[in-house]
Parts: C-alpha cells; sequence; structure tokens
C-alpha cells in the first residue's frame, strides 16, 4: 500500500489521504502558501479545506469548504481571493463570523415575527390557554376566526393600537350587535394579556375598551326583561315536552326539576348517579362545571322519575347519548319553547326560574347559591371549609320539587304558595 502524500498537488494527492485512528492530521497545499487539508479520524472521515494567514497583526486560520465537494482547483481559487482581500487590510474571518451572526439574527428575527403575527398569538392562546381553562373556548375560536382574523390577521401584534382595537369593537356594535361586541372587546383583553405573559407585546393596548352595549345587570329595571319564566309558561313547556322521546324529554324537565346547567344535564353519566342512605344524588365532575369544583345536586322523587323513563343503551356511559349536538337541541327548542317568550337561551332561562322559585319559597339566598353551584361568600373562606351543604341542597330541591308539582296540576294561589312549602333547612 502507497504512503499517504505529505504535500498537495493534484485531486488524487487529496484522494489518497485516509483517516487515522484517534487522530487528525493536515497536508499543506504546494501552490498556494497556508492552504491545507485537515483529514479528521476515523468514525468522522471528512477532508476540510483551511486557510491560515496574519491579518489585524495575529494569526488566523478559517474554513474554506469540504472535500470533495470543493476540489483542490477550487480551493486553490478561494484561498487566493481571501489572500487578496487581507493584502487589502481586511479581515476575512472576522467578516465571516459577522455574516454567520448577522444570518443568525435574521433567521431569529423571522422565527420572532412568525410567532408575532395575530394569527400565531391567537392559535397559540386557544391552544395554551383557552382550551386548557375554558370549557367555551369554542366560542373564542370562533369569534377570533369571523371578527379578529379577517381584520389583522397577517400583521404583528406589536403593531395593534389601542384604536384599532376600539374601531373593531365599534364596527361590530353598529350592525348592531352591542351585546356580542362587548364579548368581543372582553376577549381583545384576555387576547392581549396572554400576549404580554408571553414577553410579545410591552402592555396590554385592550385593558378597559369601552364596550357599547349594556349589560343585563347594568340595564334600569325598566329595561329588564323579566328572567324567570311564569307558571304559566312552565306548565306550556312541561306539555310542549309530553309528545318527546324519554330521552330529550328528560333533558328539558331536568332544567326545571334541578337547575343546573344545560350542557351539565346534558353530559350526565349513568356512573354519576349514586344512591346513599335512600338518597339519590347526581355528582358533577370539575372538568364539566363552569368553577371547576366537583357538585353534588340531590335527585328529587320529580327527577328520579324522569330519570326512570330513559332506557339503558347497553354499555352506553351517556344518560344523553345522541342528545348533545348543538343543532339538533336548536331543532328541539325551536318546538318547546314555541309557545313562550322567545329567548337567545331559553333552556340557560330554566335556572333562573328554579333560583327564583326557590327564593319565592322562602329559601335563603346562600343555600339557592350551593344548589346552581354559584360563589358564596369570601374566596378565602371557601378555600378553608369543606362542608358540602347537601342537607341544605336536598331540603331546598325538595321544597321545589312539591312547588313544581303544584305549578303543574294548577295548586298555585298565592296564599296557599306562602304556606305550604315553608323552608326549614340548616343555615350555614
Amino acid at each position: 500500500m502507497p504512503s499517504p502524500p505529505t504535500v498537495l498537488t493534484t485531486d488524487r494527492t487529496v484522494q489518497m489521504l485516509i483517516p487515522r485512528e484517534g487522530t487528525r492530521y493536515a497536508v499543506r497545499d504546494k501552490k498556494v502558501k497556508g492552504l491545507d487539508v485537515r483529514v479528521m479520524p476515523k468514525g468522522d472521515g471528512r477532508k476540510i479545506w483551511t486557510l491560515r494567514f496574519r491579518a489585524a497583526g495575529e494569526q488566523r486560520r478559517m474554513k474554506l469548504g469540504l472535500y470533495p465537494q470543493m476540489s483542490l482547483a477550487e480551493a486553490r481559487q478561494q484561498a487566493e481571493l481571501v489572500l487578496s482581500r487581507v493584502r487589502q487590510g481586511s479581515d476575512p474571518r472576522a467578516d465571516q463570523r459577522a455574516a454567520r451572526v448577522a444570518a443568525l439574527d435574521a433567521k431569529r428575527t423571522a422565527a420572532l415575527e412568525a410567532r408575532s403575527t395575530v394569527e400565531a398569538v391567537c392559535a397559540a392562546y386557544i391552544e395554551q390557554h383557552a382550551k386548557p381553562h375554558k370549557r367555551t373556548w369554542r366560542d373564542d375560536q370562533s369569534k377570533i376566526a369571523s371578527e379578529i382574523l379577517p381584520q389583522w390577521g397577517r400583521r404583528q401584534v406589536a403593531a395593534i393600537t389601542r384604536r384599532d382595537c376600539d374601531l373593531l369593537v365599534r364596527a361590530i356594535a353598529a350592525r348592531p350587535a352591542p351585546i356580542y361586541a362587548n364579548r368581543v372587546a372582553a376577549l381583545l383583553q384576555r387576547l392581549f394579556r396572554f400576549a404580554v405573559d408571553e414577553y410579545l407585546v410591552p402592555v396590554n393596548v385592550a385593558t378597559k375598551l369601552r364596550k357599547p352595549g349594556i349589560e343585563f345587570s347594568s340595564r334600569s329595571e325598566e329595561q329588564r326583561e323579566g328572567k324567570p319564566y311564569s307558571k304559566d309558561e312552565i306548565r306550556v313547556l312541561w306539555a310542549a315536552t309530553e309528545p318527546l322521546a324519554a330521552a330529550p324529554r328528560a333533558l328539558y324537565r331536568l332544567g326545571l326539576i334541578t337547575g343546573q346547567r344545560p350542557s351539565e344535564i346534558a353530559g350526565m353519566g349513568w356512573a354519576e348517579i349514586s344512591v346513599e342512605k335512600d338518597e339519590h344524588w347526581w355528582t358533577i365532575p370539575a372538568s364539566r362545571t363552569k368553577n371547576k369544583r366537583v357538585h353534588r345536586v340531590f335527585l328529587s322523587a320529580l327527577a328520579l322519575d324522569t330519570l326512570s323513563q330513559i332506557p339503558r343503551m347497553g354499555n352506553e356511559p351517556r344518560v344523553f347519548a345522541g342528545w348533545r349536538g348543538k343543532r339538533q337541541v336548536a331543532a328541539l327548542n325551536a318546538v318547546v319553547f314555541a309557545r313562550v317568550r322567545a329567548r337567545s337561551k331559553p333552556r340557560h332561562a330554566m335556572r333562573d326560574t328554579v333560583a327564583t322559585g326557590l327564593a319565592a319559597c322562602r329559601v335563603a339566598v346562600n343555600d339557592v347559591s350551593h344548589v346552581l353551584n354559584h360563589s358564596v361568600g369570601l374566596r378565602v373562606t371557601q378555600g378553608y371549609q369543606a362542608y358540602r351543604f347537601d342537607a341544605e341542597k336536598r331540603i331546598a330541591l325538595e321544597v321545589w320539587d312539591r312547588e313544581l308539582r303544584r305549578i303543574l296540576t294548577g295548586q298555585d294561589d298565592q296564599a296557599e304558595a306562602g304556606a305550604v312549602v315553608p323552608f326549614t333547612g340548616r343555615r350555614r
């Protein structure tokens, strides 16, 4: 086997250089002073063209390329160009490093700009904040897709001003959709708060945006629509559900019986219903409640009778399997609520009806809140106390069960209503 060359003359001499075990070595070029090829050890085996020169009074070495991608002739040509710049007083290696840093900075800037567009921030907000923390994240996603992205999608989030936000909200209110404009304003505030937390913008430009719609809680008594259904309307609703199959009928009636949220009722599972000391309870998991806390609901005799009519479907875990789609329920709403007041969320108004009915039966306001799974008292106190208020909830829903039966049978004389259903539950 011929010994490896000690100087480079042709491409053949470069080809003859063999990697050595555990060490690298260099072979100089015969023609261009300072040019050599470095042969990496076995396992790597690369052949790297390098050039030694002196610039700014210091010895320099810079990489020119790899063999065989760069031939000996090309390496010599590149070396001559570098040496020419050195003779003119330049420092090619410093220039090379500066170019590399500039390219890296440009890449980082492009990546940051891509991450900082309104479209990218909205996508990150949905995935990192809305989905993990909000049951209504799809509403946010819908508003983003229909209102925000068509206006600002490709713009940098840092370029959006408070005036942009205000104009967007005003344009929605002018459609007219003032309450919906309020919701978009609130979403903008959450979106820019997320951008601040991600260090994409220094301040939240949507803080305290003017909301053009007058919310229900801010309306005068004359402007407010009566939220609870009247006794006549309760009877109409109950009768309207009678022709329905057992499952969709229960979907509505449980709203009037228990006062729970429509989405929580629609997601009810058979395994969530348990018997404790001859009492039936429905335990709603934290993943499905609005406040992310486990909520126990007492099932009165009327609720049990309603549930008993629903047939079990094999191993299906859900009580209302097949009756959870929004379009499907919306079509039923049009039938069930056809003869009562028009509302945007008619099933949710049954919750108002239960709350008002319980209060009319002299149930303490705090106990009504426990039935509805609303916050009660100071948040700090809630963190300390572990009492579940089951007794209060049971008595309240039993009272409402009797009152609801009276309403449905027409025995709703006002004087009798105050005498027949006094609340005697324990106060806490």
